[in-house]
């Protein structure tokens, strides 16, 4: 299961009893909410008819218009997708779509949701202006679904390359639990069990050509066959759809029944089912009927020959009412044609459950680990995840690569990333002719969050020889890591880049979850020192001997004891720490290689090292235990203890104690998630600088 659900804002233009809202149902009730969570915004007031569903299925919907004339609308979305707190805002209807792209782009960078779509329609049955401000405003979308090829074959532009066809769907036990009404809905239609009922389920619009269904029906009329139809919708031309059947003198053989919530029991009572399109999608109604085992008459427009095949329908052509009375004649009249067909649907329908559609839309909203394709005249160079007797030659070349000149850098390797007691450190490795070429090394790490142990990685080590850097293999070895590491169960990688190095990771799906909150207390002889020392921080820390080492204090039962009366901020619900045990606390901080020491007065222990500053002496803390207040004035007495001019932690402020914030100074917390979760918040980490710096 997800770290966190993903929080989604689906933005359509009404929820009225059409087929793309009937969708959004549909995936209501299909999507795993340990997975993802919703919330809907929607413009025409008018159009609710299915906004009692969707809050029932735990949604909660919001018009952003106040009456059907409002032009305020657009700001009162944009307010909701810059205030919502989302994760990804999910678009189903072009104009509503394009003002939540641009509300997105007006946010920090850091904190916009992805954005994706689903393409319900072609793209030329919009009316010009909203097609070009749909192309305009979605290029910068992470993924765009469309319900169909048509669909998909009518996308232009840079939004083609980030698209698919998906099938949607419905939640096919409950359509078919609609089969339970089925006399009953008969009878109250006044339709005998002998005769035929032939259904349509169509909004009264263009699109659905009502009048095309008519004439054909009064065409069958005219040849004596019987005629019992039920024509479910509402919609703009209801007026004119009844005066057609009194015009054409169909009365009760043609019932207009208008808008039914239970629309889909009528299609349970139905022998056929009818569609007379000019153009479509993929109709949630059709879909239902196929899931009813209905044989269906349709025109052969949209995506609907795709979707049931060329026997699974009886199909016509648009626009021809003749057809249209032949085609449903041959079933009307022809009960062995009408059981093949309903065969056909039945089997059709399998590939129309919701739960497929909202498991694919899940896998989506994480970023997909992007292909590296090798650079020319690098085509043999082989990667591989390295093996133990590559170790050698790998840190051979970190040492030379990163200049550190460290003859015990072997050393430091090894316990960096061999003796970790979350585990030994996954490295890949590029081979040119035998010799090792690139190195890139990731951390284990480990978190707890409520009451779980999160598995995650930082992104640490990492190499090039001179003579292959600026060819991609930093990038391919990244990427090949995060596949590798993403099917082994690892959850997310987090690491603090420098500014040189942070778009790199950006391109390759990290999000920059935020900047930490270094807190500092500066001695006052030496503010000015520390004013004029805006420098990075030595590697390397210098020695202390203040208070023990941290194998003392663990042996001496010092640990133990500062972990049972510790206020160490981690525990609420949803925040991610570092488990604190003994084995942790002894490797990272108790090697002889990265010399730490513990101060421990009773009521606080601290875990510092001291690091040079340019010209300023740095006292860090490490790792603290104990209710802020007795650990700042800890920190304090060993700063003047050890001749420190300034110590520093991450966390709040304490101006009583003397520690204040420095804005814009503190490193750029960046992660990739591997599954499909959202970046955590910044406020949900629980880190400390032994969690984040350098070692």
């Amino acid at each position: 299961m997800p770290l966190v659900a993903v929080h989604v804002l689906w933005v359509i233009k009404g929820l009225g009893p059409g087929g793309a809202e009937r969708l959004l149902v549909a995936l209501a009730g299909a999507h795993d909410p340990k997975m993802a969570t919703f919330e809907c915004a929607y413009v025409v007031p008018e159009k609710r008819h299915l906004v009692a569903e969707m809050e029932a299925a735990g949604v909660p919907c919001k018009c952003v218009s106040r009456h059907r004339r409002d032009l305020w609308w657009p700001m009162r979305l944009t307010h909701m997708v810059r205030s919502g707190d989302f994760d990804v805002v999910h678009v189903h209807s072009p104009l509503p779509g394009s003002v939540a792209r641009l509300a997105v782009r007006t946010m920090p960078k850091a904190k916009r949701p992805a954005v994706f779509t689903t393409e319900h329609n072609a793209w030329k049955t919009f009316r010009l202006p909203t097609r070009w401000l749909n192309r305009l405003t979605n290029r910068r979308d992470r993924f765009t679904f469309a319900v169909s090829n048509e669909v998909a074959g009518s996308l232009r532009g840079p939004v083609v390359d980030r698209s698919a066809v998906l099938v949607h769907g419905v939640q096919l036990d409950a359509v078919r639990a609609a089969t339970a009404s089925r006399n009953a809905t008969r009878e109250s239609l006044g339709v005998k069990s002998d005769d035929v009922l032939v259904v349509s389920v169509a909004n009264f619009r263009a699109q659905k050509d009502h009048p095309n269904l008519l004439r054909a029906c009064a065409e069958l009329q005219r040849r004596g066959v019987p005629l019992h139809v039920a024509v479910v919708g509402q919609g703009p031309l209801a007026n004119d759809v009844h005066a057609l059947r009194d015009e054409l003198g169909l009365g009760a053989a043609v019932q207009v029944l208008g808008y039914r919530a239970d629309a889909v029991n009528v299609l349970a009572a139905a022998d056929v089912f009818v569609l007379a399109s000019r153009w479509e999608g993929l109709p949630v109604a059709l879909m239902e009927a196929a899931a009813l085992g209905v044989p269906a008459v349709l025109t052969q427009v949209g995506g609907m020959p795709e979707a049931m095949g060329a026997d699974g329908a009886q199909w016509v052509p648009a626009g021809d009412s003749i057809a249209l009375a032949d085609g449903l004649q041959a079933l009307i009249t022809n009960p062995s044609r009408r059981a093949v067909l309903a065969a056909r649907s039945t089997a059709a329908s399998a590939a129309f459950d919701i739960s497929r559609a909202a498991a694919e839309i899940e896998r989506r909203y994480v970023p997909p680990v992007p292909q590296w394709v090798p650079p020319v005249g690098l085509e043999d160079l082989v990667v591989r995840e390295a093996l133990p007797a590559d170790e050698a030659a790998a840190v051979a070349l970190c040492n030379e690569v990163l200049d550190l000149g460290n003859a015990d850098f072997a050393d430091h390797f090894h316990w960096k990333h061999r003796e970790n007691p979350f585990g030994s450190s996954p490295m890949w490795i590029a081979m040119d002719g035998g010799r090792v070429v690139a190195v890139r090394v990731f951390m284990r790490w480990e978190f707890q969050c409520d009451g779980r142990t999160v598995r995650a990685v930082r992104a640490v080590d990492t190499a090039t020889h001179p003579d292959y850097q600026g060819r991609g293999l930093f990038t391919m070895l990244t990427l090949h890591g995060l596949a590798e590491m993403e099917a082994d169960g690892v959850e997310f990688i987090f690491n603090t880049p420098n500014d040189k190095s942070r778009p790199g990771y950006l391109k390759m799906g990290w999000r920059e979850v935020g900047r930490l909150a270094p807190v500092v207390f500066v001695k006052p002889t030496a503010a000015l020192r520390v004013v004029r020392s805006r420098v990075p921080a030595a590697l390397a820390p210098e020695p202390l001997s203040v208070g023990v080492s941290v194998d003392d204090w663990v042996a001496n039962g010092g640990f133990a004891s500062a972990v049972e009366r510790s206020a160490r901020r981690g525990s609420g619900p949803g925040v991610l720490a570092t488990p604190l045990s003994q084995a942790f606390v002894t490797w990272r901080f108790g090697s002889a290689l990265q010399p730490c020491r513990v101060v421990d007065d009773g009521k606080a222990a601290v875990v510092v090292e001291r690091r040079r500053r340019g010209a300023v002496s740095e006292l860090v803390c490490l790792l603290s235990l104990g209710q802020q207040r007795y650990v700042d004035r800890l920190l304090r007495s060993t700063m003047r203890d050890v001749g420190a001019d300034t110590a520093i932690r991450l966390g709040s402020a304490n101006l009583l104690g003397g520690f204040v914030s420095l804005p814009r100074v503190g490193p750029r917390l960046t992660c990739r998630m591997l599954r499909p979760d959202p970046v955590p918040p910044l406020h949900d980490w629980a880190l400390t600088l032994g969690d984040v710096v350098l070692f």
